[in-house]
């Protein structure tokens, strides 16, 4: 189920100035397309909503097999809310002057859009990516906002951190509150049938970055349980496994670790699926392993947590945007182009190293730790 009740503060006000301002205009008539149109935007004026389906659909003829190419002066037949079709009336194609007049306000709107910051979401608690407390808030964090500098120095960059992380693709991107989110594996799309319901969702909705870095998704359990011994994954089926919720499990399921062969525990944190380890309510913690490494350093686990050395996976983190949001491919060609000067120049090189320095230096200091907090439980808000 979609979590469309998961809205923001700040969400729920750009969403709803965004409706209101688009409400019926063309709905249940004819309308001749103009400089600047695209049937994405032709909806929302007609029925608040972002049903271009509708109107290709009753248009397919005259707009012919892409939807994304609408040409000036394209008569369109608009359908009525309840999807009958209007009574035809012929409308006189624009004369050179309007058609002119209308570039050249497409021509300020796009320099207007152009001034405006790109806005990104990310949340907190994924070590060492991605965190309001660590250097540049993250290593992925600081790889971004570096792309977007070397990629455009005027371009303005905006990054929100909002912690419930399945709202981000479930109900903000979908209503265009932001331009994106960051960082996201990206399922393997082109075999769908082998694909959660989640996964499908994300390859039909989403357009990805290209990959801004590599991680090894791990599988950890309780010392002495067996499971880190395992040599094949279907000898963990039959395992209660937690993940946080948000996460893919696309890679999983392709190895056969998919409900009902196991059962999976889906909290919003690491560190609650590390306790559920220790209370004997899960077999099975698989998360990214840097990340796991600095959870369990700091819940002082490190005797008693064991990685499978096995069955580890590679796995790209990107950035994605939705599919239905006009600046969708700018923000992504921005990123990509400022991702490609970055590995050019080496500078890519710099900021993981240092990031992963100081991730090691913490993870170093906190294992040397001792003392009378040595089994407490990692306060809230822990990686």
């Amino acid at each position: 189920m979609r979590l469309y009740a998961k809205i923001s503060g700040i969400a729920a006000g750009l969403i709803c100035a965004s409706t209101l301002a688009s409400q019926a205009q063309v709905a249940c008539e004819q309308y001749r397309a103009t400089v600047g149109d695209t049937l994405l935007g032709i909806a929302m004026k007609a029925y608040g909503t972002k049903e271009y389906q509708k109107i290709y659909g009753a248009n397919r003829e005259a707009i012919g097999s892409n939807p994304d190419l609408l040409r000036v002066g394209t008569l369109l037949t608009i359908p009525c809310a309840d999807g009958s079709l209007p009574a035809t009336a012929e409308q006189k194609a624009p004369d050179a002057e309007t058609i002119a007049a209308q570039a050249a306000r497409v021509a300020e709107q796009t320099k207007a859009q152009e001034a405006m910051p790109i806005t990104l979401i990310t949340g907190n608690g994924f070590l060492p990516f991605t965190d309001e407390r660590l250097p540049g808030r993250g290593l992925f964090t600081e790889l971004v906002e570096t792309s977007v500098l070397r990629a455009d120095a005027k371009q303005k960059l905006n990054v929100i951190f909002i912690n419930d992380w399945a709202s981000h693709l479930d109900t903000l991107l979908p209503l265009m509150a932001f331009d994106g989110s960051f960082p996201w594996t990206k399922p393997d799309c082109s075999q769908p049938a082998a694909l959660s319901a989640d996964d499908r969702y994300r390859c039909e909705n989403y357009n990805f970055s290209e990959p801004f870095y590599e991680v090894v998704d791990g599988l950890f359990s309780r010392k002495g349980s067996g499971f880190a011994e395992a040599l094949s994954h279907d000898e963990l089926k039959g395992t209660r496994i937690c993940r946080p919720e948000g996460l893919s499990t696309a890679h999983l399921a392709s190895v056969g670790l998919a409900e009902p062969d196991v059962t999976f525990l889906r909290p919003e944190r690491v560190a609650t699926c590390f306790e559920a380890l220790m209370a004997g309510q899960v077999d099975i913690v698989a998360v990214e392993s840097q990340q796991a490494t600095g959870t369990i350093a700091m819940m002082k686990l490190q005797d008693e947590v064991v990685e499978n050395p096995n069955l580890g996976e590679v796995n790209a983190l990107h950035v994605v945007v939705h599919k239905q949001n006009p600046r969708g491919r700018e923000v992504l060609d921005v990123l990509n182009a400022g991702l490609g000067n970055m590995l050019e120049s080496g500078e890519w090189y710099d900021i993981v190293s240092g990031a992963l320095k100081r991730q090691d230096a913490l993870r170093v200091n906190l294992s040397t730790q001792t003392g009378h907090c040595r089994n407490q439980k990692a306060p809230r808000g822990a990686f």
